[in-house]
């Protein structure tokens, strides 16, 4: 009961925030869309700042189970990486049609928020965002080996220009309203990856 309770405080939070922002989002908010008292809600997370590091871990879990599959050797690293801006996609049009407009990437956008509220929060952000830079770096260290992008290529700052290029698209989604302009990336990181040293 009380674990049904815990998560489904933080799969509303996790909504009311994609709907807005954690900033924007107040605790009474969070209470009454979960049908709970303060005192449950508390029960679980101290301070809204400890929900919104729930809710940040509960998005990298699902954002982890889309890069897990999406980079998954089937195909060769530099498809991965297109499979899952294609899934990122996919994934931004479903939240779109739940929540009536494009509301950007479900993990930028709240690891900033969380990164501001002192060394634990940035360390948590820091920790999810490495995570998901691991897999870009994996994928263009392996096409660097197939020759597939040039030799000077450091996979490591080439990932996280890849990371930074994907918020930015998805900061630009949400502003437009428009999920398919992440489609951008796959051409731009090609071209990233042909110029970066």
């Amino acid at each position: 009961m009380a674990r049904d309770t815990r998560q489904r405080i933080v799969a509303v939070a996790r909504d009311l925030v994609h709907g807005a922002s954690l900033a924007e989002v107040s605790t009474e908010d969070v209470c009454r869309a979960a049908g709970v008292h303060k005192g449950s809600l508390y029960h679980f997370f101290p301070s809204k700042e400890v929900l919104g590091g729930a809710v940040l871990d509960h998005n990298w879990d699902m954002m982890h189970a889309v890069l897990e599959q999406a980079f998954a050797s089937d195909v060769p690293p530099l498809e991965r990486i297109d499979r899952f801006v294609d899934s990122f996609v996919r994934m931004l049009t479903l939240m779109r049609e739940r929540f009536g407009a494009t509301p950007g990437c479900p993990l930028g956008g709240l690891a900033a928020e969380v990164a501001g509220h002192g060394d634990e929060g940035r360390a948590r952000a820091g920790r999810v965002l490495a995570g998901w830079t691991g897999y870009f770096s994996t994928a263009i260290s392996e096409a660097k080996g197939r020759g597939d992008v040039p030799a000077g290529v450091d996979p490591g700052g080439a990932a996280i220009r890849v990371l930074a290029l994907m918020q930015g698209l998805a900061l630009l989604a949400k502003a437009h309203d428009d999920p398919g302009l992440v489609l951008l990336a796959k051409n731009d990181i090609r071209l990233l990856l042909q110029a970066a040293r």
